[in-house]
């Protein structure tokens, strides 16, 4: 990975960070599905899903010890969401625009399927039957509203700093070549 590749990759880490904070005036506004689906895209590595499952527990740590509200029962199902979105990335070309728009909807639908599960499997906030789970989904739909914002506006920016820095690194390696 190239060093222009790398500070993309740190800038997105810091992005998906700062977004993760209660300070910041975005209900749900943030892009560590974003940053799932940059790093599976990007990273070669079978590790890969370390760095946004690391952000997000270092960030939960932060949020627990300024809030008390880090950490919460369904938490699995979120860092799973992750994961799994990193394992989607890892099958997208990051210059392929269609394919990164259909991984990043369907990264929002997955989190969303995932993280909503979780709340009414482990939760008492709703009857554990279909009636219950047709509730908690319906119940959640107005917090997606700043996650699908958020990272609907993060892929193509993480995506296009990604495809500057590749393409500069490329003409450098021309200019110095000649």
């Amino acid at each position: 990975m190239k060093p222009n590749q790398l500070l993309v990759i740190a800038g997105a880490c810091v992005v998906a960070v700062v977004l993760r904070f209660p300070d910041f005036p975005g209900a749900n506004f943030g892009a560590m599905l974003a940053l799932s689906l940059l790093c599976g895209s990007t990273i070669r590595h079978r590790a890969v899903f370390f760095l946004p499952l690391g952000i997000r527990l270092l960030t939960d740590v932060v949020i627990q010890y300024k809030t008390g509200y880090g950490f919460f029962a369904s938490w699995p199902f979120d860092y799973a969401a992750y994961a799994l979105i990193c394992l989607v990335g890892s099958q997208i070309r990051p210059h392929r625009v269609l394919a990164v728009f259909g991984g990043t909807v369907g990264s929002i639908g997955l989190y969303f399927f995932l993280s909503n599960l979780g709340v009414w499997i482990i939760s008492d906030m709703y009857p554990h039957n279909l009636a219950g789970l047709v509730l908690c989904y319906s119940k959640a739909l107005p917090f997606a509203r700043g996650t699908i914002m958020g990272n609907m506006l993060m892929v193509p920016v993480f995506f296009g700093a990604w495809h500057m820095a590749t393409v500069s690194s490329e003409v450098s390696e021309v200019v110095t070549a000649d």
